[in-house]
């Protein structure tokens, strides 16, 4: 009966000296922690804090109100003519430019014949079946957009709109 008393606080001694053990490991692991965290936040933080600055000064001029929304219409209406199963047929195709810069809409007045060319070009390019289907309109003009804005880019150094819309479109 002493052997097991004994044995008993043997395994005592040996399950505090195993807790003891644990919490010094467990209280080195959060010194640490916590040493690296106030290393970061006191030798890392000034570089952030640079960047979290010019992030805020980067919303804020996102924050700034849009200049309005301008449109220049492309007059006279574009009219190309295909052959199609023996026959001409016409398409008729009034288009507007939208953008919210003045200026390239003031270079576009300014370059209207070379951007009438380029479009001129793009349509007498495709085929009839294209304007079949609505998507294929829609593919057509994004592909407008990109023709004006290829000029643009070309003459003023920016693209400077947003997008060419059909304002009407006839096929006939």
């Amino acid at each position: 009966m002493a052997d097991d008393d004994l044995e008993s606080q043997e395994k005592a001694q040996k399950k505090g000296a195993r807790n003891k053990l644990l919490l010094i490991i467990i209280l080195l692991l959060v010194l640490i922690g916590a040493g690296g965290g106030a290393a970061w936040f006191f030798l890392l933080a000034p570089g952030d804090a640079e960047t979290a600055t010019a992030e805020g000064e980067e919303a804020e001029t996102e924050a700034a109100p849009l200049e309005p929304m301008q449109y220049q219409s492309l007059a006279p209406p574009f009219v190309v003519n295909f052959p199609y199963q023996g026959r001409q047929r016409y398409l008729q195709a009034e288009i507007s430019v939208m953008s919210r810069d003045a200026a390239a809409l003031e270079a576009l007045r300014l370059h209207m014949p070379a951007v009438r060319h380029a479009l001129n070009n793009l349509f007498s390019a495709q085929l009839i079946l294209v304007f079949e289907d609505p998507s294929g309109i829609e593919a057509l003009r994004e592909l407008a957009t990109a023709e004006v804005r290829q000029v643009l880019e070309r003459e003023i150094g920016r693209p400077g709109i947003e997008e060419v819309l059909f304002t009407s479109f006839v096929m006939q």
